[in-house]
């Protein structure tokens, strides 16, 4: 009987055991969300960031930022810079011609490789986000804040469409519009 009694008297947990399971099951808990938070798609944060590098491209233009073009010139004024589709995944950001050797006025503002420098290309904030079509080429030209869509400054805007790899738009898209205004949205 006296082990019985003994058995029983210390059969419950004690407030230490307690609080030691609480905490690790709170830390495991925490760890959990943390990784579900960032599986999760984002697809503002993706749109947000591909805007951010087309206005930053739009900047560089209207602050005629020097390039150095590997060529032993150093640096100097481009033509512009722009923004080219790459794939599905990817873009590129590009400058236009050297400014001091050819006429920007007079020049193909589309990325063909003649006396562009491709700039690092870029991906998609989210590897699970996809462009959902090719786009034109956008381009910003300097001193004049120009944008050109597809080599033309008239009066127009192209929709850029992101979304979920493998989802179907408009609920898991966001449309980005650029115009020739220069606004970026």
């Amino acid at each position: 009987m006296k082990l019985l009694t003994i058995f029983f008297k210390n059969a419950g947990f004690t407030l230490v055991e307690l609080l030691v399971v609480a905490s690790i099951t709170g830390i495991i808990t925490t760890f959990m969300l943390i990784s579900f938070q960032r599986t999760r798609l984002d697809l503002s944060e993706s749109a947000s960031d591909f805007i951010g590098q087309v206005r930053a491209t739009q900047e560089k233009a209207n602050g005629s930022v020097r390039l150095d073009d590997g060529g032993g010139a150093g640096l100097a004024i481009r033509c512009g810079y722009g923004i080219h589709y790459e794939n599905n995944t990817s873009y590129s950001v590009y400058a236009g011609p050297n400014a001091s050797v050819v006429n920007c006025v007079s020049e193909d503002r589309n990325f063909n490789g003649n006396d562009f420098k491709i700039l690092p290309i870029k991906t998609l904030y989210d590897p699970k986000v996809e462009f959902k079509s090719s786009f034109s080429d956008i381009f910003f030209e300097p001193p004049n804040p120009t944008t050109f869509i597809n080599n033309s400054s008239a009066s127009a805007s192209i929709s850029i469409t992101i979304g979920k790899i493998g989802g179907t738009c408009p609920q898991d898209c966001k449309t980005i519009n650029v115009s020739t205004s220069g606004t970026i949205e």
